[in-house]
């Protein structure tokens, strides 16, 4: 088979392309919304203190 050989009928394929369009699927992410990620990454927070444990006491 050639290499641009249709894996699926053209019909179904657009109709698939209509509903991921639709759907919001595979545009550019705005550079606001870019921004909002890399400010989200950046801030680190502290970790959450460990909660106590409850099980046998250790021998000393």
């Amino acid at each position: 088979m050639p290499r641009d050989y249709p894996m699926v009928a053209p019909n179904y394929a657009a109709k698939r392309s209509e509903l991921a369009r639709s759907m919001g699927l595979g545009q550019q992410r705005s550079k606001a919304a870019q921004a909002k990620i890399a400010a989200n990454d950046a801030v680190k927070t502290a970790p959450e203190k460990a909660p106590a444990t409850r099980g046998r006491k250790k021998a000393a």
